[in-house]
């Protein structure tokens, strides 16, 4: 999350949750990338009510009304707000019409000038045709989609290796926050046997990380979706070290990607993290009509 929310007061963080809620809802549909978002928030909300009136949205799927923050918020505030919610609608790889004209309209609530607004849309576009490119590099005829994992479908073997690859993947920072918590618990939930989801916790609770074999039978395109999703876990910090390349090259091997894929699939999320960092000035340069 780059919205800096320990500046918001309680009734301008609940605006904040009620525009994203908005920006899930705009298309109809909740996705399992959007639900990380409501989690995110979920997670900010100090007060129990705040909390209920966000799920009250989501359960009905009505989109509360745009209106402005309670109080002003800083512009800069502002801004990251609006580039949340363009990585929410976007979240899916897919940006329709009705996205496009919630995003419009937040905008103008937000009072941004001409200018600023038509940089803000070519980071999108740059950040929805990167979204596009890792569908690109999936086996042709494949009708998994590059961003979600399709665990309902696995055994309970692939399960519990998809779950030690997550909890490996996040234990290497040994500094888990709430939310990486979280994250945690609902991939072990994945789990069908008792005793392979308290060797999990075990791992979690002592920041040891599991040893990862070869997955059990996964197709490729399968096992590239889930790389995919690593890659994205250990570039959330708009960054990636030696030590999370080198996880993700033997990561490759022990999955036995074609070299050449490894090759584009890094290069793609070396072009990711240059984008999200992209968004950073573009928060500093924030520009508001008669401000």
């Amino acid at each position: 999350m780059s919205v800096p929310v320990q500046m918001l007061s309680e009734p301008q963080r609940l605006w904040y949750g009620r525009l994203v809620v908005s920006a899930i809802l705009a298309d109809g549909d909740i996705d399992a990338a959007e639900i990380e978002f409501l989690k995110e928030v979920m997670g900010v909300l100090k007060e129990p009510a705040s909390k209920k009136e966000i799920l009250g949205f989501v359960e009905s799927k009505q989109a509360p009304p745009l209106v402005p923050p309670p109080t002003a918020i800083p512009d800069q505030i502002l801004a990251a707000i609006y580039i949340e919610l363009i990585l929410v609608c976007i979240s899916d790889s897919d940006f329709d019409q009705s996205e496009r004209d919630f995003l419009s309209e937040v905008a103008q609530m937000m009072d941004f000038t001409d200018d600023y607004r038509k940089k803000l849309n070519i980071w999108l576009e740059e950040g929805l045709e990167w979204k596009h490119a890792q569908q690109e590099m999936l086996p042709q005829g494949s009708t998994v989609a590059a961003g979600l994992v399709p665990v309902d479908q696995f055994t309970g073997e692939q399960k519990f290796w998809y779950a030690s690859l997550m909890v490996a993947t996040i234990l290497l920072d040994k500094n888990l926050d709430q939310f990486e918590i979280e994250f945690l618990k609902m991939a072990i939930s994945f789990v069908e046997e008792k005793q392979e989801k308290l060797r999990l916790m075990g791992h979690v609770k002592n920041r040891m990380a599991p040893i990862i074999n070869p997955p059990p039978g996964l197709a490729e395109d399968i096992l590239l979706a889930i790389i995919f999703s690593v890659v994205q876990i250990v570039s959330a910090d708009e960054s990636i070290s030696y030590r999370e390349q080198t996880y993700l090259s033997n990561l490759f091997e022990i999955c036995d990607i074609d070299p050449s894929i490894h090759a584009k699939i890094l290069a793609w999320c070396h072009k990711g993290v240059n984008w999200k960092t992209n968004k950073n000035g573009l928060m500093t340069r924030v520009r508001r009509k008669n401000h």
